[in-house]
């Protein structure tokens, strides 16, 4: 019994170590930056599919925000809120034309970082291929 106990003590002291080491930001800003570029794309597929003069996606500074497309606000799997301790830059609103182009000049950066993890996404100016380099 007392031999059982003692496992019991080690094994809680060692959970309780092990614990307070693991890094969820990582896991976190690589999800994060998936969400962000199936977003971009299921703005770009709307824009095509409606032939719309323009498809806007905003992604809302406030990390509990999530983004909208069009004004209105998105749920579900696309533009979850922004995990603690993750990052974004480089993003804020894009405009898709009925033909599926951005509203950008240049090869559009954004970096998701959490973690030891930073992952950049690369938006292309003519055709809104959305990918990950490691630079842009």
């Amino acid at each position: 019994m007392i031999e059982l106990i003692l496992i019991m003590v080690i094994l809680g002291i060692l959970s309780a170590s092990i614990s307070s080491r693991l890094n969820f930001a990582s896991h976190d800003a690589s999800g994060y930056a998936e969400i962000i570029k199936s977003s971009i794309r299921l703005a770009q597929k709307l824009a095509i599919a409606k032939r719309a003069t323009a498809v806007s996606i905003t992604f809302s500074v406030n990390p509990f925000g999530g983004c909208t497309v069009n004004g209105v606000q998105v749920t579900g799997e696309q533009c979850d809120p922004l995990p603690n301790g993750v990052a974004v830059n480089g993003l804020s609103s894009i405009t898709f034309d009925g033909l599926g182009r951005p509203n950008v000049n240049a090869v559009t950066t954004i970096t998701v970082s959490g973690g030891d993890v930073i992952r950049r996404i690369c938006l292309e100016p003519e055709t809104g291929y959305v990918h990950e380099e490691e630079a842009c």
